[in-house]
């Protein structure tokens, strides 16, 4: 399906993150390479039941039949927020990347949640799923699976070198070079991190406009320890993560009020970040989306070390669509079998078509 010209399709992207906190949708028409404009958002949070079952699912074993019942629920809560969004109509495919339980790189697992033939058929719409095992398959890593998208994000707009980061439970970032070479990886912990400390501490979800973190006071040797012996940063990259592979810091935080916690795990938010960066060799501007935008600290960190941060919609595109809309561009390369990862930016042996496609 890749030879000749390709006219661009109705698309829906559906992402739920490693922040457990709910249900992003993005309408797009796109032809799965330089077109793609959205079209619609739609957002959903989780049910406090769903969202407490995968909390317990991703942190440890359960009985299997325990398993499927909360993939059923899951199933049906992306099946529901899909028609309660309104934006299916005309749509000839949905992506839906699923909910991330497991991701083991090193020994070449990873799962993401969700029965991608039930959902297609409570909508009546053809569904990609299942994103990552292909490239695992071919190699090491499965993620980050989004750099093709935000190489197209930069060429849009423009940009003849930059990087797209993104800073949702664990952080990425994609590079472009100014020639078009594409590198791309994990950096470290995300909001996840900070998240797991704001609810043991707090209560809360987290940390609102990063105020906890922006008020405290960071202890530099904490963080200058953990990222020269965590096991991650001695990978060789690209590399990937889980979002629970940091929490191994925790402890090192005893003693610390809830502010000076926040400001040491939002330092090493920016520190993986920024060291990634040079590894990746970047240059130009560096686009960021994510949550952890919204963290002022974070975003503090990142300027000491002279990076040009910027907001993606400066690439014409709202933060709150990049995710979900990544995942329809590629539910729509599937379809025409065009190259979803690059062992520049996941390690594969070979560049390879990610998802499974129900009929």
């Amino acid at each position: 399906m890749t030879a000749g010209k390709f006219e661009p399709i109705v698309a829906v992207g559906v992402m739920s993150g490693t922040s457990l906190d709910g249900i992003d949708i993005v309408r797009v028409v796109t032809d799965g390479e330089d077109v793609c404009r959205v079209e619609g958002h739609y957002y959903r949070e989780y049910s406090a039941h769903l969202r407490s079952a995968l909390a317990v699912l991703v942190r440890g074993d359960m009985a299997l039949n325990d398993v499927l019942r909360i993939e059923r629920e899951l199933s049906e809560a992306y099946a529901e927020a899909l028609v309660a969004s309104k934006l299916l109509g005309g749509a000839a495919v949905v992506g839906c990347h699923g909910q991330t339980i497991r991701h083991l790189p090193e020994e070449g697992l990873t799962w993401q949640l969700g029965d991608m033939n039930f959902v297609a058929e409570k909508i009546g719409v053809p569904v990609v799923g299942d994103y990552r095992r292909r490239d695992m398959a071919a190699g090491v890593e499965g993620a980050p699976l989004a750099p093709l998208f935000h190489a197209m994000m930069l060429r849009a707009a423009g940009v003849k070198a930059g990087a797209v980061l993104n800073i949702g439970g664990v952080a990425n970032v994609t590079v472009m070079a100014a020639d078009g070479t594409i590198r791309a990886s994990d950096c470290g912990p995300g909001m996840g991190l900070l998240n797991s400390w704001i609810k043991q501490q707090t209560g809360e979800e987290f940390d609102r406009d990063g105020e906890l973190s922006l008020s405290g006071q960071a202890d530099e040797g904490v963080v200058s320890e953990f990222l020269a012996e965590g096991a991650f940063w001695k990978r060789p990259l690209p590399r990937s993560a889980d979002r629970y592979d940091f929490e191994g810091v925790l402890p090192r935080l005893s003693g610390m009020n809830v502010e000076n916690g926040a400001a040491t795990l939002a330092l090493l938010t920016a520190e993986g970040i920024a060291l990634t960066l040079r590894a990746l060799e970047g240059q130009g501007p560096v686009y960021a989306a994510g949550g952890g935008v919204r963290n002022l600290a974070i975003l503090k960190g990142l300027q000491s070390h002279s990076l040009d941060v910027k907001p993606v919609k400066e690439l014409g595109m709202s933060e709150d669509a990049v995710e979900a809309g990544c995942w329809a561009w590629l539910a729509v390369r599937r379809l025409r079998g065009l190259t979803t990862s690059l062992p520049t930016t996941t390690r594969c042996s070979h560049p390879t078509v990610g998802g499974v496609v129900t009929a």
